[in-house]
């Protein structure tokens, strides 16, 4: 009975924020059973066989509608069969309690109807405004502090790709504002920047990474910031495609929706990490999910038979279970799936080919 109504149920105990949404049948919203700050990692299925199952990947929790109304009272599984047997009006057949319960659900249909409308309008203007931004920024990085951040900190050397990632390119002045959760403190500033365009499916802009950079000691860096990686617009289930391969006869290959199958993508969490995979796999195509929680997420194509996840030696509990459930994600899509991580000091895999270059150099 409880899946038969699980829209108001979903609705009811674990209510709708300003930024909830519903995408496909699948309900973000806040945990209503910790302190939750950001919508993207609790979700209610509303469809579908698995209705009324839900999952928190940050934390590992998931369950079902009466594991839900648990969660929302922290209360003993006797105690939610109570609250359901409550909120179905199985213990009253009062008509005026029928009504008022009747009444509640529709008014929280309505409030989600209005959080979604506000959502979208948010995501879509804030693609547009990622997209232009991107649009108005420099092409051509030579010569450009992102050239220099990236040789000088990162040892990565454009040249050495031969062409330039598309998705890449240079703001000389680059609006910053972050604001500490703690203090409430507002933090602004124009520095430059390596702007990143994250794209969906029909290669449209629909968010932009940006990594603020600083001079420091004659060399560029990432900038002396609260946050200096920061995403303007909603990249969930999107990536940023750094690098294409190569074509068949050596020259430039198709889009990776484009081309056909069967492809291996290889998938890094971060711009910096699939720069090195690009320098040391020319061959390979290469995405960056922007964060950990969206690796598994990432939309691909079908002709994608083939996934590697290039890793971080990450010991943090929260990191691994989300790989874990990167690795699901993928496998449950119909693919393989390997998984890289850094053997050769260091966390992660720019870490290791800065340490192959040391070797080299020596």
């Amino acid at each position: 009975m409880l899946v038969a109504k699980v829209d108001q149920v979903a609705h009811h105990y674990a209510p709708p924020c300003a930024a909830s949404y519903t995408d496909r049948g699948l309900y973000f919203t806040l945990n209503p059973g910790r302190a939750d700050r950001s919508v993207g990692s609790f979700v209610v299925r509303l469809t579908g066989p698995k209705a009324g199952t839900w999952n928190d990947y940050a934390t590992g929790q998931y369950g079902d509608l009466l594991d839900l109304i648990r969660l929302n009272l922290g209360c003993s599984l006797v105690d939610a069969l109570r609250e359901a047997r409550a909120f179905l009006g199985l213990n009253v057949a009062d008509p005026a309690l029928v009504r008022q319960r009747e009444k509640s659900a529709a008014e929280a249909k309505a409030r989600r109807l209005e959080a979604e409308r506000q959502h979208a309008e948010t995501r879509r203007r804030a693609a547009d405004q990622a997209f232009a931004l991107w649009l108005g920024a420099r092409e051509g990085l030579r010569g450009t502090p992102v050239e220099r951040y990236l040789a000088d900190a990162r040892g990565i050397d454009l040249g050495q790709l031969g062409r330039q990632p598309r998705a890449l390119r240079y703001m000389p002045e680059c609006y910053f504002r972050h604001t500490d959760p703690k203090t409430g403190e507002i933090i602004e500033a124009r520095l430059p920047a390596m702007v990143a365009l994250v794209s969906n499916r029909q290669g449209r802009g629909v968010a932009l990474h940006r990594t603020y950079l600083q001079l420091k000691g004659g060399s560029w860096s990432k900038a002396d910031l609260p946050a200096s990686k920061k995403v303007l617009g909603d990249y969930a289930g999107h990536a940023i495609h750094i690098w294409r391969g190569q074509g068949p006869r050596g020259g430039k290959p198709a889009s990776l929706w484009q081309a056909p199958g069967p492809l291996r993508v290889f998938i890094a969490e971060g711009i910096e990490d699939a720069l090195s995979a690009a320098m040391l796999l020319p061959e390979a195509r290469i995405l960056a999910a922007i964060s950990l929680s969206n690796m598994g997420g990432v939309t691909l194509p079908p002709t994608v038979d083939h996934v590697t996840l290039i890793a971080d030696q990450d010991e943090n509990e929260q990191a691994r279970a989300q790989l874990d459930r990167a690795v699901v994600l993928h496998q449950t899509a119909g693919r393989r799936v390997s998984v890289w991580r850094n053997t050769r000091g260091g966390k992660d895999l720019n870490d290791a080919l800065r340490a192959q270059l040391k070797g080299d150099a020596a």
